[in-house]
């Protein structure tokens, strides 16, 4: 009788231990599914860019990649050639690099996802933001410390806030909305 009952009580640890193993891989699995690997992540691009080694590590301008910011309606995205002022002798052999390469051999843009969306009924435009010496990361967050961008939706209430601390333009059709 002490025998059966030993048989049955190691029974029930070996299941008990195979349940507890099996909830923990599951709310592992949960956890990297729902929380982890998209947190904080954009949408991915076509051909792999880290604002954080190019912005934050190399330390190189936004002006340089975005040079219509203080002329244009629109920041800019570079032209292929650009990246090969600079890829032409670093790391020229990396496989995302040869990607962007073909773009350039082809003679096309590279498709990038846009990430920052303003309303169609906005006119917003850098030139005064930069006259104003307002630094890019007020708008566009920490981005030397990005690997990928996240998507920003701007919202009025973000803009009129920014405007009252800086006692900016408040009229809203003489600023921004046509």
């Amino acid at each position: 009788m002490a025998e059966g009952a030993k048989t049955t009580r190691k029974e029930a640890m070996w299941w008990t231990g195979w349940f507890c193993a099996t909830v923990l891989l599951l709310l592992t699995l949960l956890y990297f599914y729902y929380l982890f690997p998209s947190q904080d992540l954009g949408p991915v691009q076509p051909i792999y860019f880290s604002h954080r080694v190019h912005a934050g590590v190399k330390q190189i301008n936004c002006r340089f990649c975005h040079p219509y910011v203080e002329r244009s309606e629109h920041a800019g995205l570079p032209e292929v050639e650009k990246c090969f002022f600079c890829h032409k002798y670093i790391i020229p052999m990396h496989p995302q690099i040869l990607h962007e390469k073909a773009h350039l051999d082809k003679n096309l843009p590279v498709p990038w996802v846009r990430i920052y969306f303003v309303p169609d009924f906005v006119k917003f435009r850098h030139q005064p933001h930069m006259i104003a010496q307002i630094d890019c990361l007020r708008c566009h967050g920490a981005v030397p410390s990005m690997d990928r961008l996240v998507r920003v939706d701007f919202q009025m209430n973000f803009c009129i806030t920014c405007h009252q601390e800086k006692h900016a333009q408040l009229d809203c059709y003489l600023g921004c909305h046509h």
